[in-house]
Parts: structure tokens; C-alpha cells; sequence
């Protein structure tokens, strides 16, 4: 059962246009709660229909290889990609499986996207809201990987540092390294080189 003050976050959240029906589903569907620091929200494995919006806090996107190394795809706070959920739910023929784990301490509204799936298609404003979130939270993505990948490693580490200085500042150097495809001495003397030549 959410409380006033929960209530009144959902609706900060989403646009005031949406009908009152599809709001009262989104209430009665919804749960507000922190998970701890290296908490697992998301597992490939479990095909969960959950999905979570980061009201304060971040994770951590990883893959998981068959050796059992975890690498760090991509990162999410509450101002970077706040949508996270199993969207590969089902992905035949990988090699890697997924886990999406709590940075830090992290409010999150959890909604199971099933629940609200009826009422959201009948709603053209949520609809509207949801599709231009998602299409944002691609192209963002995209953008960081286009950039990941077209770029060199001393170059993309600048452009990162430009465009997004909150990862250095919120995440494990470990994970930003992983992220960068580099090992932790290589990431730490490329970012004193970085420093130095700004």
C-alpha cells in the first residue's frame, strides 16, 4: 500500500493529462522502495515482467559471461537512462546473460509492465509519454555506443568526461574501466593523462 507522499510522486512522474482510471491502475500496481547497495533488481534468468524507474540513486547494466567474468554495459541514476527492466527476457542463442545491481542505495518505483500494459495502450497519453521515454532512452543509449565504438579508447574517455562527468563521480572506477574495455591501471593512467592535458 503506497502512502500520500508515494502517491504524490507517481503523479509528479507522469504527465497531469492521463486519465484518472489509467492513474488509479498505476496506484494500486505500483511499489516505491530502496534497495541496498549491490542488491540484483534485474536477472536475465528470472524473466521477470517488472520494470523500475530510479527515483534517486544508480546501477549498474552488466553482462555476465559463460567464464563467469562481469563486465559493466552501461550505467543508470535517476538522470541517466532511469528506466531498467528485462527487456532481453528470452534471448536465445547468447553467450552472456544480464544482471542490472544497485550502485549505491536506490529509491526505485517498481511496476510490473503486465499489470499496466491493458489500461496503458488504451491511455494515448501515457502511451505517447512511454513511447517518447523509450525512444529517448535508445537514442541515448546509442549515442553513448556509437561513441564507444567509433572512437578511441583516450578519446571516448574525453567525451564521456564532457558529456556525462556524473559516472566518475557515482561509479566504482572498476566498473568504468569494465565499461571502457580497459583494466584498472590502463583506465587510472589514461585519466592522469586526460587530467593533465586538460
Amino acid at each position: 500500500m503506497l502512502t500520500s507522499k508515494q502517491i504524490k510522486i507517481i503523479r509528479s512522474i507522469f504527465p497531469k493529462k492521463i486519465s484518472s482510471e489509467f492513474m488509479q491502475v498505476l496506484i494500486e500496481n505500483a511499489r516505491i522502495f530502496t534497495s541496498k547497495k549491490n542488491d540484483v533488481l534485474v536477472e536475465e534468468k528470472a524473466q521477470s515482467s517488472k520494470i523500475f524507474y530510479i527515483l534517486k540513486g544508480s546501477m549498474v547494466r552488466y553482462v555476465l559471461t559463460e567464464k563467469g567474468d562481469r563486465r559493466a554495459i552501461m550505467f543508470h541514476s535517476e538522470d541517466l537512462i532511469p528506466i531498467v527492466g528485462s527487456i532481453y527476457i528470452n534471448s536465445h542463442n547468447s553467450f552472456v546473460q544480464y544482471q542490472i545491481v544497485a550502485n549505491e542505495s536506490t529509491e526505485v518505483l517498481e511496476i510490473n509492465i503486465l499489470d499496466i500494459l491493458k489500461s496503458g495502450l488504451k491511455d494515448e497519453v501515457y502511451f505517447e509519454f512511454a513511447l517518447k521515454g523509450s525512444l529517448k532512452s535508445f537514442g541515448l543509449m546509442n549515442q553513448i555506443q556509437n561513441h564507444q565504438i567509433g572512437l578511441s579508447k583516450i578519446e571516448f574517455l574525453k567525451w564521456l568526461w564532457l558529456n556525462y562527468p556524473d559516472i566518475f563521480h557515482r561509479f566504482k572506477s572498476k566498473d568504468i574501466a569494465s565499461f571502457l574495455g580497459l583494466t584498472p591501471v590502463w583506465y587510472s593512467n589514461l585519466k592522469a593523462t586526460l587530467l593533465r592535458d586538460k
